[in-house]
This record gives C-alpha cells, sequence and structure tokens, in this order.
C-alpha cells in the first residue's frame, strides 16, 4: 500500500457529507470515475481531493474511506492479483530462455485479470505524471521480488546477486512501458502489448 501524498493529509471536517442527514451514497467505483475523469481532462497535480470531492458531492473523508491517498485511486485498479505469479514462472517451458519464460508467465498473469473499462483511463493519467510513474504501490515491488528470487533459483545465485536484479528490473521497466504506450496507442489488449514489449527485449538480448 503506497504512503500518503505529500500535500493531501487526511482532514477530520466532522462531517460526513456537505449538508446534515444521511450521507449520500456513493461507490468506491463513482468516486474512482469522478476523479479519473477530472484528472484526466485537467491534470492530476491540477485537481486536488478537495475539489474531487465537490464534484462528487462528498467530503474529502468520505473519499479518505474507501483509498487511503490520491495516488491509490489512479494505481489501486491497476493492481492484478499476483500471488500466482511464482507458479506461472515454475510452469513455464523449462527449454526457452528466461526472458521468454519471463514473458509467457507475465502474460498469462495479466491475460487472466480483469480488464476494467476505466484501466486505460488510469494509465493514460499515469503516463502524463511523473510523480505517478515513481510512486509504484507495494503490489509492484513484490512482483520485482517475485521475479528477482525465481531468476536467482534458475542462476543458482543469490537475491542479491546482480543479474537477477538487472533483470527483473529492465522486464519490470518494459511491463510498465508497454502499459503506458498502449495507453495512448495501443488497440489491442493490455497483454498483448506487454507480450510485444517483452519480445523486443528478448529479440535485443538474443538477435534472431
Amino acid at each position: 500500500m503506497t504512503q500518503m501524498d505529500p500535500g493531501e493529509p487526511v482532514r477530520d471536517t466532522g462531517t460526513d457529507s456537505p449538508a446534515r442527514g444521511r450521507p449520500p451514497k456513493v461507490t468506491g467505483e463513482e468516486l474512482e470515475q469522478v476523479a479519473l475523469t477530472l484528472w484526466d481532462e485537467r491534470g492530476y497535480d491540477a485537481v486536488p481531493l478537495a475539489e474531487v470531492a465537490a464534484a462528487a458531492g462528498v467530503t474529502p473523508r468520505t473519499i479518505f474511506r474507501y483509498f487511503p491517498s490520491k495516488s491509490e485511486i489512479v494505481w489501486g485498479g491497476l493492481i492484478a492479483d499476483i500471488s500466482g505469479m511464482r507458479d506461472l514462472l515454475d510452469a513455464s517451458p523449462p527449454g526457452e530462455s528466461l526472458l521468454t519464460r519471463i514473458r509467457i508467465a507475465v502474460t498469462q498473469l495479466l491475460a487472466s485479470a480483469e480488464n476494467k473499462p476505466l484501466d486505460r483511463l488510469r494509465l493514460r493519467i499515469i503516463s502524463r505524471t511523473p510523480e505517478l510513474q515513481h510512486s509504484m504501490p507495494e503490489p509492484f515491488r513484490v512482483f520485482h521480488t517475485i521475479v528477482r528470487d525465481w531468476l536467482a533459483a534458475e542462476l543458482d545465485g543469490k537475491p542479491d546477486d546482480l543479474a537477477p536484479q538487472v533483470i527483473a528490473s529492465g522486464v519490470q521497466a518494459a511491463i510498465l512501458r508497454a502499459l503506458l504506450w498502449w495507453s495512448t496507442q495501443g488497440s489491442a489488449e493490455p497483454h498483448d502489448a506487454v507480450d510485444e514489449a517483452l519480445r523486443h527485449l528478448e529479440n535485443a538480448v538474443t538477435p534472431h
């Protein structure tokens, strides 16, 4: 889980709604839709959470009931279940190169994840916001660790060796870049863009 964004502290307004009576019924998905639409149109840094809350007809306190930070509204919906990543790596064809095996496992993981309508919008906002690109949530770091440790085992080395760390970092960077590219230019499914990006990485390392 990401830490709180600077400049976006949780403020207790003392009320759950802008008017007296019962608080408005709003879902996390509805808040995401309002926030992401505003940030896509005007920029992530240009629209504070207070303005998002006003547009949604709630208070900032209500938003923080659903999301621990501003960046979590953008990143949160993109987190796939990575619990099966190590099993997919272990099950990948042993006769293939390490990068090919990683590509197969990653694309299988992404293809099995739910492709939500707001994913492209989230990624488009991230592609325009360097701050978000450098504030990846915890599951992305866990993903790096899983790939690094698997590589270390395959290379008969240790997780803190240079090779598994460099390869895992390169794979993770390629995945993010492919998803950001897909958000603005790609027409296929996001896992297809990732598959293509990792194939480019394979070919660069072992040209055919």
